[in-house]
């Protein structure tokens, strides 16, 4: 669908929260009448057309079009509903991308897509590119981009679940398993994140960590020249980025912290490459990550007073994220600070993980995910105390014997038991290290 065929009709935009407000306003930029829908328990911001509760959903089914925000499950009642009405369903970033998609790169994944999007950027504006971050990580999608303007958009899995129209080049970070209530199981899961690359990209690239990535790659795209970093001569170690014929950047030259962030940077220069092409300049590209600046949230280390290294890694909710930045920290006493909501993954690894960990390990779990994490180890990871709330591994955290130990937060699990969103929680971390 594009915006065009959103004249004249019955368009009503589902959900007010970010990207909800985005589409509205790009709908009005454009000349396209609609109101907005919030169901549930949620309410209809001040000032906005539209109507919430019953008279929400009863709008919905009404429509022409409902451009959905991405947020909204489709395994929900309301979503069953709709489809089952036969009201048609778009979202922003599928209109967008239908202007859009000759100036995109769109990357997809269950970790490193933000870290990979903010890096691509960054590798494109250094070569003289008017580079946007947009998605997840950037900017909402609206507007239209110029010729010499490119967007690197970060997708979620639900995002990538309505798209119709694929980017001019594709990235897939990972897969593993994650957000699966909303998407209705792994399968779904995946199928969903694959659906960026269903409709026609030019270049798909892809990590070379899980060859089922290429291989399914493969069979969704099949038309697309299929890249990987280690197909264009990249080469990555724990201490470095070897590029074979242009040059190597060693892991400390690099300001991204941990093993898979040397990997993301990998899949990063092949992005670039597969937008650039022959015109590349590799040394300029790969010279370029020595000023990359890491995002937050992601294994960054937050000012503290008590003279450990306390790090802010509340973007990672999935247990190979946790792994990922255990691994950044290999001998180094640790606190970790782990749980959160429920949402049902497999623990075993990480609990394997854990036991098998030489370095002193304090674990501290807290909410529903983590008292499940705690239940599972069944004594087999030494250290691990079951907290009473966030606030209370805070405390524990402050007076732990580990007295050299990095404290870190790498939740395994969303924040929405006790908090707001991920911000929320990491700002409760923050003010925790200065108390």
């Amino acid at each position: 669908m594009r915006f065009e065929d959103l004249h004249h009709r019955r368009v009503v935009v589902w959900g007010a929260g970010r990207e909800g407000l985005a589409a509205m306003e790009e709908l009005t930029t454009r000349g396209i009448e609609a109101t907005v829908a919030v169901t549930g328990s949620g309410t209809l911001p001040e000032g906005l057309p539209g109507a919430s509760g019953q008279a929400g959903l009863e709008a919905l089914l009404g429509a022409d079009v409902v451009v959905k925000s991405p947020g909204i499950p489709k395994t929900s009642e309301e979503f069953r509903r709709l489809t089952a009405a036969g009201v048609r369903l778009t979202s922003l970033s599928d209109l967008w991308l239908g202007v859009n998609r000759a100036r995109v790169i769109g990357v997809t994944g269950t970790k490193g897509k933000s870290t990979t999007s903010m890096v691509t950027s960054h590798i494109l504006a250094t070569l003289g590119w008017d580079s946007r971050l947009v998605g997840n990580v950037g900017t909402a999608v609206t507007g239209v981009l110029r010729e010499d303007q490119v967007a690197v958009m970060e997708v979620s899995s639900y995002q990538a679940s309505s798209l119709t129209t694929s980017p001019r080049v594709a990235v897939v970070t990972s897969l593993f398993p994650e957000h699966l209530p909303w998407h209705g199981g792994l399968e779904a899961y995946r199928d969903d994140k694959f659906n960026l690359l269903a409709h026609d990209p030019e270049v798909v690239v892809v990590s070379d960590l899980q060859p089922e990535l290429r291989e399914r790659a493969a069979l969704v795209a099949p038309r697309a020249k299929l890249l990987t970093p280690a197909g264009l001569g990249l080469h990555v170690t724990a201490e470095s980025i070897i590029w074979q014929g242009v040059g190597e950047l060693s892991s400390d030259e690099l300001p991204l912290r941990g093993r898979h962030n040397v990997g993301n940077a990998a899949l990063a220069l092949a992005a670039a490459t597969a937008w650039c092409g022959d015109d590349l300049d590799a040394s300029t590209a790969l010279g370029s990550l020595k000023e990359v600046q890491p995002l937050e949230h992601r294994l960054q280390v937050v000012p503290s007073n008590d003279g450990r290294t306390w790090v802010d890694d509340s973007l990672a909710t999935n247990p190979q994220a946790v792994t990922a930045a255990l691994t950044t920290y290999p001998d180094s006493p640790v606190v970790l600070i782990l749980g959160g909501s429920e949402r049902d993954l497999p623990f075993g690894p990480l609990i394997d993980f854990l036991a098998s960990r030489e370095a002193p390990t304090q674990v501290l779990t807290i909410g529903p995910a983590g008292h499940r994490f705690a239940d599972e180890a069944d004594g087999r990871i030494p250290g691990l105390v079951k907290a009473d709330g966030f606030a209370d591994a805070m405390r524990r955290a402050r007076t732990s014997t580990l007295t050299d130990a990095v404290v870190l937060l790498s939740p395994c699990a969303p924040s929405f038991d006790e908090f707001t969103d991920y911000r929320d929680r990491s700002k409760a971390f923050r003010d925790a290290a200065l108390a």
